[in-house]
Formats: C-alpha cells, structure tokens, sequence
C-alpha cells in the first residue's frame, strides 16, 4: 500500500500544476497571424465583385483567448467596403483594426495591435465605362 505521505505529496503536485495552467492562461501574450481579408459589397462602379488582400495582424489577448483563436481561427474574413475609411481620393481606403476585431466572423474579441497593411489602394482604372 502507498504511504499516506506520497498520497498527499501527489495530490499537492496536482493542485501546483492547476494553479500553473491557471496562471499561464491568464497572462498577456502576443502573436501573429496570416489573415485573408475579402473586401466584399464593392461597388457596382468596379468591375471587381470582391477584392482579396493578405494581412499580417498582431493580437495581444489573454492565454486562454489565444488558445480559442487557434483552435477556431478562420483564414478569411470578410470586411464590407462600406466598412473601410477613405483616406484621398486617389483610392487610398484605410482598414481599422477594430473592424476585423468586431467581425463577426473573426472567432474570438482580442485586441488587435497592428494590421499590416493597413492601406490599400483600390485602382481606379478599373471603374466600368457608363
């Protein structure tokens, strides 16, 4: 039979090891990520439906909110036009951080840090001749 020693000193063990993950998980971390955006309701003025834009994003979240994402991370997200701010009129549009972050189909509400790039330009030469 096990000593009553041993029994407590594993069941101390375990409880270390709870609190450990317990604090892991609450700590801030940081991490980036590969995101495909898909601009999408472009107006009918362009001869594109879509737009698709690579962007790198640095998201600063809690352990646990980090392990969500990565288990329920989506390569794509799809922004509206409508969401994007005009910068010039030479077609420059800015993509603000919290609109990817309060997409709804980005998984989990982290901060975002940096999306890089965050201006595109939208070529006008492609507006349909009327």
């Amino acid at each position: 039979m096990i000593k009553r020693e041993v029994v407590v000193f594993i069941i101390c063990l375990i409880t270390a090891f709870v609190w450990w993950v317990i604090h892991q998980l609450n700590q801030t971390y940081l991490r980036q990520y590969n995101l495909n955006a898909v601009i999408v309701k472009v107006p009918k003025v362009y001869e594109q439906d879509s737009i698709h834009i690579p962007l790198k994003i640095k998201v600063k979240a809690s352990g646990l909110k980090i392990i969500l994402l990565e288990n329920y991370y989506t390569e794509k997200i799809y922004i509206s036009f409508r969401e994007l701010k005009k910068i010039n009129k030479k077609g420059l549009f800015f993509i603000d951080a919290h609109t990817i972050s309060e997409n709804k189909s980005f998984p989990v509400k982290v901060k975002i840090q940096e999306v890089t790039p965050d201006t595109i330009r939208i070529n006008f030469k492609n507006k349909k001749k009327k």
